[in-house]
């Protein structure tokens, strides 16, 4: 799982968490489980390509994971690059 932060404006950011699409990942599935225990649901579910890679992504406000950052960036594959 990949994690990007967006920034809308300078008080408004999004979360993605991006799962390859081509089978899960034990850090994926731990992810989805982390998701599922905390009831944490996506505002956006989407399928989108990046460099000839599908990807699942779930779009979240930034908020609403806001308690939860700590812990999906230390599942995470790839540290988060502000966006936008």
């Amino acid at each position: 799982m990949k994690m990007e932060v967006i920034n809308l404006s300078p008080t408004e950011q999004r979360v993605l968490l991006l799962f390859e699409s081509d089978g899960p990942s034990q850090e994926d599935v731990q992810v989805d489980e982390y998701l599922h225990a905390h009831e944490l649901e996506p505002k956006r579910q989407y399928s989108e390509t990046r460099d000839g890679k599908a990807y699942l992504v779930y779009y979240f406000g930034h908020c609403y994971l806001e308690d939860h950052l700590e812990e999906l960036l230390a599942m995470a594959s790839e540290a988060p690059q502000p966006q936008g």
